[in-house]
């Protein structure tokens, strides 16, 4: 979907450090889109199983100007997490940093390492690698005595990456359930 709200269907290829979007038409019109032009775009991805989504946001890494970078939705929920390749620097760069070794594939989008997280709070992006000072204090302390029990029960490590994933994930199933709750609380206790 392009920001005019335009939608085009095709086969599309992704490259992760152009930041741009590929569409092949079944008419054979093909066209180009950096984050600029587009909303969103998906396809599904049959080496994950899963539908994947991507949504233009205002690029965090940069501070003298707005610009947009694609960010895929990892996560969905209260608290959606999103993520995008982590760019690299010095040696890694020279090695790597060529736009064709970014095309998506497998063994780039299954590799937690390339990646750097966000939490989308309120129009924000709030860093994963802050957990503690910019996520759970402020935002996920209503359910801390759950989390707590959950970490416990599960050993769950959440100093890690993988373990906040699983953490946050947790949490918005307890949003999720005590919303579904609450609704129906409110339509069992209505007067007949």
């Amino acid at each position: 979907m392009l920001l005019n709200k335009t939608v085009l269907e095709g086969n599309v290829s992704y490259n992760w450090l152009a930041e741009m979007v590929m569409i092949c038409q079944s008419d054979g019109r093909v066209s180009t889109f950096s984050a600029d032009q587009v909303l969103q775009f998906g396809w599904f991805d049959y080496d994950q199983h899963k539908y994947r989504s991507f949504k233009s946001l205002p690029n965090v890494l940069r501070k003298d100007h707005i610009t947009y970078g694609f960010f895929e939705i990892y996560l969905d929920g209260s608290l959606t997490v999103v993520r995008r390749i982590r760019q690299s620097r010095g040696l890694l760069k020279r090695a790597f940093g060529h736009p064709e070794n970014y095309t998506d594939k497998p063994t780039i989008a299954q590799n937690h390492d390339h990646f750097d997280y966000f939490v989308q709070d309120a129009g924000q992006l709030l860093s994963v690698d802050r957990f503690y000072s910019d996520i759970y204090t402020p935002i996920m302390t209503t359910y801390d005595r759950e989390l707590r029990k959950y970490v416990v029960s599960h050993n769950l490590n959440d100093k890690t990456l993988l373990g906040r994933l699983v953490l946050i994930d947790h949490y918005n199933l307890l949003v999720y359930y005590e919303a579904k709750t609450a609704s129906a609380k409110s339509y069992g206790n209505a007067p007949n």
